[in-house]
């Protein structure tokens, strides 16, 4: 729908035009009807229509000013003028403005009206399509470039040495200013890539309205390039000149800051950034944008999005191996789903704090928490509600440690609701506590009336009822769980056998290796 603005001080004519001419019928919508041009510009200013007819003669602003004071402003609408007068300087003048029609109010009728109204919708609709297909070559051309920025990036970082011209030879094409003789790298990095998924949906959506907000907010600047390596990272290049009257780094570091504004308040994403060296060669270009990747993992323990030089960066942590505690946080956030408590905030802290004190990498911390996780719901045996491979995703992109205590805390919540209602659906609610309790005090010796009695059941009908709701008996239960854990703590904790059998509540080492022969069809010196 196309809107059509009236703007005529004879409100007879006025009334016409509004009443008695079907707007809505022939693709129009009445934007308004003003008889004075000074309150129509006033609308005009908050939002053009497609097609205004416009009275000349009248006081104060007449038509034909009016109509060049709204394309002094910008306006791209279609006009058509009214007059009384048949002369021919208003109609030398109408033409030299741009004016559709010229209509003499004498001839004025509502058939008049509508052929001039249609032909001017013809107009409409192909400028439309025309700039469809304008808009839709500039996107090709923007793609076909970001593309091949793209690719020159990958095959710095990528391939051999070559000559000098050929590394950086494309930035001319690019439009960056390559023969000022220095180029700084910039390595601009999502500070919290879940929000930018949450709100965009999809990588590639990310990287797309990133890479066209940079190139507008940078305006064809001809000393930066902007280059889209992924939905999670880019790289700026600032080309400078070799000189002591002028810092480029402080220039460098503006442009930052006004990016990182700018994406924060119109796209709603922050980003970290690391300022490289000055590079004065390719090779040196191409040494720097490893670099610049490697140093960024202080990154993933900063608390908010950082903007910093690469030199400036703390040094590297003592890169503890966070799998040298994979069993303490394992059991702990295992208890949190055998006793149905859904706040994990103090073992999730406890585990963030741990990893923040030691700077761990964060490529081992991630892949410890997606292994918790997977282990957890294979151990309980959950029902597929998380997307493995989808989980995974989600768990490698994450982009500092803020996001990793986020995801966790929102895996055990419904875990641990996943987990309750597999328990309701059991059929009895001593079998539930009974399994419950056993999952809690592996460390110790369990016997059938110790548990019967707590469950203020008689030893024998406790044991005929767990035989018949599980299909095992309930020492065969107990020992299972217990051989289950033993696999766990010789294979993965690398416990000796005899830690073992302590850990799990067997004073007889022997007795130990017995259960777990059965139980595996092989000693437990196999998994050592």
């Amino acid at each position: 729908m196309y809107q059509v603005m009236l703007v005529d001080d004879d409100l007879a004519v006025l009334d016409f035009l509004q009443r008695l001419v079907p707007w809505r019928e022939m693709g129009f919508e009445l934007a308004g009807a003003f008889t004075r041009a000074s309150e129509a510009v006033e609308r005009c200013r908050r939002g053009m229509p497609d097609l205004i007819i416009t009275d000349i003669g009248m006081p104060g602003l007449d038509g034909l000013a009016f109509i060049r004071l709204l394309q002094e402003e910008g306006a791209k609408s279609r006009f058509v003028i009214l007059s009384c007068h048949d002369e021919f300087q208003y109609a030398q003048q109408a033409v030299q403005l741009g004016v559709q029609d010229y209509l003499l109010k004498e001839t004025l009728g509502a058939e008049s009206i509508a052929n001039v109204a249609e032909r001017i919708k013809s107009k409409l609709e192909e400028d439309r399509r025309l700039k469809l297909q304008a808009d839709r070559l500039h996107r090709q051309a923007s793609e076909s470039q970001s593309a091949l920025k793209e690719k020159w990036l990958r095959g710095l970082m990528a391939g051999p040495v070559i000559e000098e011209g050929t590394l950086l030879g494309p930035l001319r094409d690019f439009g960056l200013n390559a023969d000022l003789g220095r180029i700084i790298p910039v390595l601009c990095r999502v500070y919290s890539f879940h929000d930018a998924i949450s709100r965009y949906g999809k990588e590639e959506i990310v990287k797309f309205i990133v890479e066209n907000a940079a190139e507008e907010l940078l305006g064809g600047e001809p000393d930066v390039l902007f280059i889209g390596s992924s939905a999670r990272e880019c790289f700026l290049l600032f080309a400078c000149r070799n000189e002591l009257a002028f810092n480029p780094y402080d220039k460098a570091a503006g442009l930052c800051r006004k990016l990182q504004q700018a994406f924060a308040k119109y796209l709603k994403l922050e980003f970290s950034m690391i300022i490289g060296e000055a590079a004065a060669s390719g090779a040196e270009l191409k040494r720097q944008l490893p670099e610049l990747l490697d140093a960024a993992d202080p990154l993933f323990y900063a608390e908010g999005p950082a903007l910093v030089k690469i030199k400036d960066l703390p040094p590297a942590g003592a890169e503890e191996d966070p799998f040298d505690h994979y069993a303490e946080y394992a059991d702990r956030l295992n208890r949190l789903l055998i006793e149905g408590n859904p706040n994990a905030e103090p073992v999730v802290d406890s585990f963030i704090a741990w990893i923040r004190d030691r700077k761990c990498r964060p490529s081992d911390v991630k892949q410890m928490v997606w292994k918790l996780a997977l282990d957890l719901q294979l151990k309980l045996k959950f029902r597929q509600a998380y997307d493995k491979e989808r989980a995974q995703q989600a768990v490698g992109q994450m982009m500092n440690a803020g996001e990793v205590r986020e995801w966790l805390l929102r895996f055990m919540k419904e875990a641990v609701s996943q987990a309750e209602q597999i328990s309701k659906e059991s059929k009895k609610a001593e079998i539930v506590d009974a399994r419950k309790y056993v999952r809690l005090h592996l460390d110790r010796k369990i016997t059938l009336e110790e548990v019967a009695d707590l469950l203020h059941l008689n030893p024998s009908y406790f044991s005929r009822l767990f035989k018949k709701e599980t299909g095992e008996n309930f020492i065969e239960f107990v020992t299972r769980l217990k051989m289950e854990k033993a696999k766990e703590l010789l294979g993965e904790n690398g416990k000796t056998v005899e830690q073992t059998a302590s850990l799990l509540g067997y004073d007889n080492k022997s007795y130990f290796v017995k259960l777990f022969k059965q139980h595996y069809g092989a000693p437990p010196s196999r998994l050592i």
